[in-house]
């Protein structure tokens, strides 16, 4: 009976890796095969004349994401221009040979400006014109037919990934020559027989020859007359660390048959040195991880002196000196480096200084496969198709394990730091990260949320709006009120938890900051954890509010004890509740602090990105603060949590990222499009046809790409255009939140 199941799995292997290809592929090929002439259509849009029909069109504006590449091939971080083109006019054979070069280069520019997954379409497509069988172009279309039926490419990628897992064996060589196999056990026989006949034999070396002879046959024993035998390897459960010992699967990604230094260390996570090291010795042993900073100013790196970052150094201690005198609260605000993130954490630190200047941040814990991770990919695909960034991810278990996909790419850095302490919500590692990670300007993302093009302006934003005399996070605007005003339709979700003034509008717990926040932050954190202990206690936070009144952050944290006022802490009154989640005391603090500054709502729910113009002119209105309805920006959305659901988001996304040049769109009254929702037969026909998919599914989105605010019924270009009243009359009710 195994042998029967073997040899389906030999025949299923082979169509197996044919069919995740496929999965990958589906239908679009942005960059042909075939080099061409290209004629420029508009100063937008570039076509090939000559490519495939399924072809799509390739953005060739100067974006941010080619000019920053532009500047690596010149530091020399990137190879030269003329050497990708060579590589690639070599690898892709042209019809106009004369023209490969600047062909290769063309296409080299799109590749850059598509991220990652430009790359790897253009793999595969290049794999299946010039390498793919008969038989696995049939599996092919069988499983193109099918996913477009079953939309599970999740559910089907990891069927394809536990194929050999029934007993691990996979095809090796042909009879007659050498067989490596790392593992050491190998079978020789017939796949084809029906049951299929196999020996097997373990020996300590890799290589062994593919004949009856290694096998204990006699030469006058024909084990499947008159057919060819094979060899195959049976695969190592764990792959081999470099002192020869199995490595640990549970830590390394994937299945673990390739080794990692978490799989390979003899010790668990987070181990903390004792003496400091420099950046050049950062995770030189083989580690999984090295210590980044600490409460120990002798552990961690630091800026040099005199660098403008030292600022920002400073008021991070200062922020965390409190929670730093409590030694178990001191550990759990180290943050380490995971070292397969090394060469990408270099790139964006500098030698001078380990803070990074802007960049993403997520936090995100759980164990391997989790749909944790699958959202977290899911976001991090999206910052790497639609912006210039890094995001950096902190792990706050010593389970989680980052796959692959993430290592590929060049903008993403881990960090993990320890579990927080008991009875707190696991939300607040947003708060710990957004201490740890020392990023001068950023952006928080939840592991549910996508970012679309033209996020990157927030950026911009914060660093304008949050300075010395505005030392707190901005966040966006929630897209309910929850207070009790007469006539708020959100009024059965009014807050209980706090009985004071509220200084704005709920907002939503996606905040952005620069480092002149961080004692807020500091605050905030001491203040949760201090909570946890129980009883009633008494500290002294920051009197920020004295920032608005001349004097500087810096000035104001010099001056030590008389820069600060004390508050009570107790989770057990009736008003003390908002401690239990980090959105609840997010608003609850910065409304004592009479902080007034929001986003407009730019982390948006899904569906509104795909309802082409039929939104509400009054998009999330309530009575006090925003009687007209809510300024909405199409720049990010929140509540992806479905893995399908949002590869396919995340498809159209990239599809519209620009204005496309043809659209075959129904009038303009119609809104609410079948092919618009995942599953429906409309959909599911579009995608079965790459030309009308290309020219239809940005009907979805129309007018996104062109015009990224909606206000009172109207679409603005640019964010700068949105009045500051809704009907942009001096008299008109004036918008509370501010643009990026």
């Amino acid at each position: 009976m195994r042998e029967k199941k073997s040899g389906w799995l030999a025949y299923s292997q082979g169509i197996g890796v044919a069919v995740l290809i496929w999965v990958a592929l589906q239908f679009l090929n942005p960059f042909p095969a075939d080099g061409g002439d290209n004629e420029l259509h508009s100063p937008q849009r570039l076509r090939n004349p000559d490519a495939d029909a399924g072809d799509a069109l390739v953005d060739r504006r100067p974006t941010p994401v080619r000019v920053r590449r532009e500047e690596e091939r010149a530091a020399g971080i990137l190879p030269s221009s003329q050497a990708q083109s060579d590589s690639l006019a070599i690898a892709l054979p042209a019809k106009h040979p004369e023209k490969a070069a600047s062909s290769a280069d063309d296409e080299e520019s799109a590749l850059a400006l598509g991220g990652g997954l430009a790359r790897s379409r253009h793999d595969l497509v290049s794999w299946i014109k010039r390498v793919a069988t008969s038989q696995e172009v049939e599996a092919f279309q069988e499983l193109r037919h099918s996913l477009t039926i079953g939309r599970d490419a999740g559910e089907v990628t990891k069927a394809i990934h536990n194929m050999r897992e029934p007993d691990g064996w996979v095809f090796c060589t042909m009879e007659g020559t050498n067989c490596l196999c790392d593992s050491g056990i190998t079978r020789f026989g017939d796949p084809d027989r029906d049951p299929p006949i196999w020996h097997e034999v373990q020996k300590p070396k890799t290589l062994i020859f593919c004949h009856q002879s290694q096998y204990g046959i006699p030469d006058n024993v024909d084990v499947s007359p008159g057919m060819v035998k094979t060899c195959q390897c049976r695969l190592d459960p764990a792959g081999k660390c470099p002192d020869g010992q199995p490595s640990n699967a549970n830590l390394c990604p994937g299945r673990g048959e390739s080794p990692c230094r978490a799989g390979c260390a003899p010790y668990r996570r987070l181990q903390v040195r004792n003496s400091l090291t420099t950046r050049a010795k950062l995770c030189s042993k083989w580690v999984p991880n090295d210590l980044l900073w600490s409460c120990d100013p002798k552990l961690g790196l630091r800026p040099r002196k005199g660098h403008k970052d030292s600022l920002a150094q400073e008021i991070l201690e200062i922020s965390t000196s409190r929670t730093c005198e409590d030694r178990a609260l001191a550990r759990e605000l180290e943050v380490f480096l995971e070292c397969d993130f090394l060469d990408n954490y270099l790139k964006w630190s500098s030698p001078d200084s380990p803070w990074i200047e802007e960049a993403y941040v997520t936090y995100v814990g759980g164990p391997k496969d989790s749909r944790f991770e699958k959202q977290g990919s899911n976001m991090i695909r999206s910052v790497d198709m639609f912006s210039t960034r890094p995001v950096v991810v902190v792990i706050f278990d010593d389970i989680f394990v980052p796959p692959l996909s993430w290592q590929s790419l060049p903008n993403v850095i881990v960090f993990r730091m320890r579990p927080i302490s008991g009875g707190v919500s696991f939300n607040f590692n947003k708060i710990r990260a957004m201490l740890a990670v020392r990023v001068l300007v950023a952006i928080q993302l939840d592991t549910d949320q996508l970012i679309f093009t033209g996020m990157d302006q927030v950026f911009e934003g914060t660093k304008r709006e949050i300075h010395e005399h505005y030392p707190w996070p901005i966040l966006p605007v929630h897209w309910m009120s929850r207070d009790e005003t007469p006539g708020n339709p959100y009024r059965h979700y009014a807050f209980k938890g706090w009985d004071g003034p509220q200084s704005m509008r709920w907002v939503h717990a996606h905040p952005t900051w620069t480092f002149w926040a961080l004692p807020w932050l500091g605050d905030l954190l001491q203040e949760r954890m201090q909570a946890a202990k129980g009883g009633k206690s008494m500290m002294k936070v920051w009197d920020l509010q004295r920032t608005r009144s001349g004097i500087g952050l810096y000035d104001l944290l010099k001056m030590g004890k008389r820069a600060k006022k004390d508050k009570s802490v107790e989770m057990s009154t009736p008003t003390a509740n908002f401690m239990w989640e980090d959105e609840d005391m997010m608003n609850v603090n910065l409304w004592r602090d009479q902080a007034n500054k929001t986003w407009c709502k730019f982390d948006l729910e899904p569906a509104l990105y795909l309802v082409r113009r039929g939104l509400n002119q009054d998009m999330y209105f309530d009575p006090k603060w925003y009687p007209k309805g809510l300024p909405i920006l199409f720049l990010s959305m929140h509540n992806t949590k479905g893995n399908d659901p949002t590869d396919w988001l995340l498809r159209i996304l990239e599809t519209c990222r620009n204005e496309p040049e043809e659209l075959d769109c129904p009038d303009e009254s119609v809104n609410l499009m079948g092919m618009c929702k995942m599953g429906l037969p409309e959909e599911r026909e579009l995608r079965l046809s790459p030309e009308k998919f290309e020219s239809q599914v940005c009907c979805c989105m129309e007018p996104r790409w062109k015009y990224p605010a909606f206000w009172n019924g109207k679409w603005y270009a640019t964010l700068k255009e949105v009045p500051m009243t809704a009907d942009g009359s001096p008299d008109g009710p004036v918008r509370q939140c501010i643009m990026p």
